[in-house]
């Protein structure tokens, strides 16, 4: 999908005020991270790692795994085309709603699609189909199944590949990670630009089964991980910054809390630094373009995520400051 996504700024040629449309940590890189990036730029010089090999090795020894069960990929997208391409011809089932990539690579490579309401999923549910997605935490929703649900479900679907987008996993509270059940029918994808706020860099990654990683790459590109990805990467997995998650999920409450204080809006309880809302005035669509145009407020209009409505909208914990303004200009929509 090259249209619909959050932080699309590019698109309206107005300096943003306060960026709510992306789910990316709000406080930006690090200043260590800068230096290393900074102190590396001459690395693009050369071609990068042909696998980024180096990167492979750091990951896994992170995580504690074998390094041949990790896959470095241009952002966590590249991952879900990759496998969607080993897969080809086949089935999925898509747990909705869901970020659309999912759905965009399995149709690019013909793969019949199933959806299946979040709802409507319990630790018994039986799935017919090659593969199943869905976000751990959700995106949009924020929500999460349990880590022992999980298992259940890999256990009672021996034959299915399970791909879990770890993408915000550092967001929530929950030890909800599945890295310690990597099997023959699990596949994991990470992504380091959301935690470490480096979307422009492209870096994700997936964990798996030796087989399912060499299954896949033999559809990856050489070199599709750029050098200064790599050093970032590195430097991540070396000093390990933490969020200061407990800061962001208090924040993050005062916003749900005060969002709610507004007659027409509904928030989703949500696990995560990110909320879906929904506005029982006009479009999310209109309601974006008023805090656009009036406050320079971004916010994600949500419609185009598959089971959800022209109303609904998403947006990200920001500073105080930030989330006060937001808090006014839905405010005044809403009342004008």
């Amino acid at each position: 999908m090259l249209n619909g996504h959050g932080d699309d700024r590019y698109l309206f040629g107005k300096e943003i005020t306060a960026d709510f449309s992306s789910n990316v940590y709000y406080d930006g890189v690090s200043d260590g991270l800068k230096k290393q990036l900074a102190a590396s730029l001459e690395k693009v010089n050369n071609y990068p790692e042909a696998n980024a090999q180096s990167l492979q090795k750091s990951l896994a020894a992170w995580h504690g795994i074998d390094p041949e069960q990790v896959l470095v990929t241009n952002g966590a997208t590249e991952a879900f085309y990759l496998i969607a391409h080993a897969y080809r011809n086949k089935s999925a089932t898509i747990i909705i709603p869901a970020f659309a990539e999912y759905e965009d690579a399995c149709s690019a490579n013909d793969i019949a699609i199933q959806y299946l309401l979040w709802a409507d999923v319990s630790a018994t549910t039986v799935f017919n189909t090659d593969l199943v997605f869905f976000g751990n935490p959700n995106n949009p929703t924020g929500a999460i199944f349990p880590k022992g649900m999980i298992k259940e479900m890999l256990a009672g679907n021996p034959a299915t590949v399970f791909v879990i987008d770890e993408a915000y996993i550092d967001f929530t509270r929950e030890r909800a990670s599945m890295v310690e059940s990597i099997g023959k029918n699990l596949i994991i994808v990470k992504s380091l630009t959301k935690t470490y706020s480096i979307p422009g860099l492209r870096l994700g990654y997936l964990l798996s089964d030796i087989a399912i990683i060499q299954k896949i790459l033999k559809y990856k590109m050489p070199w599709s991980v750029n050098a200064l990805a790599i050093e970032a990467g590195i430097y991540i997995t070396q000093h390990r910054e933490a969020l200061p998650l407990e800061i962001l999920l208090q924040d993050t409450a005062e916003l749900i809390k005060q969002l709610r204080q507004i007659d027409g809006i509904t928030v989703l309880d949500s696990h995560t630094n990110f909320l879906l809302c929904r506005t029982n005035k006009g479009t999310a669509a209109a309601l974006k373009l008023f805090l656009l145009d009036t406050y320079g407020i971004l916010i994600r209009d949500a419609a185009n995520f598959r089971s959800l409505s022209p109303a609904h909208f998403r947006v990200a914990t920001q500073t105080s400051d930030k989330n006060a303004l937001l808090v006014k200009g839905i405010s005044t929509w809403m009342n004008s």
